[in-house]
């Protein structure tokens, strides 16, 4: 997610546990197929590879049906949620996440469930967490690595931005609210917790940040809609038909973390191609220039990323301008949103630094996820260092050193105050956004670009390049980026981590595994 703050540059996005996701030979060949070479030894051998998708393991498979009320802005679905306890453990319960039930970042919408199911007995339920958790005891025990099918119905409605003035924080960041022309459902449907063998992560919802940590998953979703409606997700169109006077339209997603959906019926289009992957600006008809820039920009940073970190996973790349409030542009495999309000003035260098910062997430977030909660600097200092890339490339070193100096002084005036916070802080000890922007993107881009200084470009992106290969389309531990940069110049990486990883005032670091 970019957020504009003090400093230009300072942007804010995507929350813990590690479980390896699992699918069929089926699905796995289907991946294999549509994602590039690039992953083939990865995903083949496994954990002696680098551990990123066992050969024995695949991702929960979601079967989505999604009833949409465009005139009552509301929604009814059914899911099917086939997973495979990977634990090691008996289990007696799952967990479910209802993300939108979180009125600080959701706004005053709503997500309730009806009947569960597992298998072909009802299930007993009870919510947890201001309703943004669903338990489900299960009828019998799971055994460690036995199946799972999982039905749930569910229905919801989005917050109105109609008839709110802007900044009442009654559509949270806008990511699941509606407008006369748009329905923008993020989190829309129960998502299974994370679970980490011996825990689930059900942790409260927070006022900053983003909440949402989840295993990458299959998805097939079919949306009945009124006809003439734009459907864009984070999926790839697999059919199309109708159900009386409705549209039906079914999209389906390998490898995808979470799964979002907009709606709108005054999008404009315009679509490019770059290296086989489709790009597809929708906008509104005001800001064709804008959506321009943003395709002209993407397609540059999808060129950029891919050299100098692997390759981008998906066929397809939207670009979806929303009304967005505390936030800038926000991220979703496969899907950018790209904030109303800065299409006005897409000569402004921030506009092509929203979109690639959302871009760099489908590296840093969609395909290496990571606890956005409690690391979140991994992902979020990640993609602000790589629009500085961007830039660097795009407008030359002169704009990128600007971009620096941005960072630096953001961090520092965070670090003056808060001597107990430091990068590797948890979103939960921030007291605003503005502390979290300063140390998590501005702080963590230095750091980066701290390490690339004193490695050099070969080793440096030889890290990043492993650590994406390594641990594609799982949960990515801090711990593991560290001690792969520490292998490759203890002293003087040991010194940069304890400059950014350790809170002023503190004789221990904030992450375990730094030095």
């Amino acid at each position: 997610m970019a957020r504009r703050s003090r400093a230009p540059l300072s942007t804010v996005a995507h929350g813990a546990g590690v479980s390896h996701a699992q699918a069929s030979a089926r699905r796995r060949r289907a991946i294999i197929d549509h994602l590039l070479p690039f992953f083939l030894a990865v995903v083949l051998l496994g954990p002696q590879a680098g551990g990123a998708l066992r050969a024995e393991s695949f991702f929960p498979h979601y079967t989505i049906a999604l009833n949409v009320d465009w005139s009552g802005k509301s929604f009814a679905g059914s899911e099917e949620i086939q997973w495979v306890n990977t634990s090691g453990a008996r289990l007696e319960e799952v967990f479910l996440r209802l993300f939108p039930n979180a009125p600080s970042l959701y706004g005053n919408g709503l997500l309730e469930v009806g009947e569960v199911r597992v298998g072909d007995k009802m299930a007993a339920t009870r919510l947890l967490e201001g309703n943004t958790v669903l338990e489900v005891q299960l009828p019998g025990a799971l055994e460690a690595g036995a199946a799972l099918s999982l039905s749930v119905a569910f229905s919801g409605r989005p917050a109105a931005w109609d008839a709110l003035q802007p900044g009442t924080g009654q559509v949270g960041y806008g990511t699941f609210a509606a407008t006369e022309h748009t329905m923008a459902l993020a989190s829309f449907y129960p998502i299974l917790a994370v679970e980490s063998g011996d825990a689930w992560s059900i942790a409260p919802v927070g006022t900053i940040g983003d909440p949402v940590t989840s295993e990458a998953g299959s998805y097939t979703v079919a949306l009945t809609t009124p006809c003439g409606l734009t459907a864009l997700t984070s999926g790839e169109l697999a059919s199309q038909g109708k159900a009386g006077d409705r549209c039906v339209t079914t999209f389906a997603g390998e490898g995808v973390r979470d799964f979002m959906v907009v709606l709108g019926n005054e999008y404009r289009q315009e679509t490019q191609s770059s290296s086989g992957v489709l790009l597809r600006a929708s906008f509104f008809p005001e800001h064709r220039w804008a959506q321009s820039v943003a395709l002209a920009c993407a397609r540059a940073a999808l060129s950029v990323y891919t050299e100098l970190f692997g390759p981008y996973p998906y066929g397809e790349l939207d670009l979806v301008e929303v009304p967005l409030e505390r936030a800038a542009g926000v991220e979703y495999p496969g899907l950018v949103l790209v904030g109303e309000d800065y299409c006005n003035q897409p000569e402004d260098y921030f506009f092509s630094v929203i979109v690639a910062h959302e871009v760099a997430h489908q590296w840093w977030y969609a395909v290496v996820g990571n606890d956005v909660v409690q690391e979140p600097w991994l992902d979020e200092g990640l993609a602000t260092f790589s629009s500085g890339l961007f830039l660097e490339r795009e407008s030359g070193e002169a704009a990128a050193r600007t971009a620096i100096a941005e960072w630096q002084r953001a961090y520092e005036e965070v670090r003056a105050q808060y001597s107990g916070l430091c990068v590797a802080s948890p979103t939960t000890l921030f007291p605003d956004g503005r502390s979290y922007s300063g140390f998590v993107y501005s702080g963590g881009a230095l750091l980066f670009d701290a390490l690339r200084s004193a490695l050099g470009d070969a080793r440096f992106f030889g890290v990043l390049q492993r650590y994406y290969r390594d641990e594609a389309f799982l949960i990515a531990r801090g711990s593991s980026l560290v001690a792969r940069f520490l292998a490759e110049a203890p002293a003087d990486v040991s010194r940069i981590f304890s400059e950014y990883l350790y809170p002023r005032e503190k004789t221990s670091p904030a992450l375990s595994s730094a030095p």
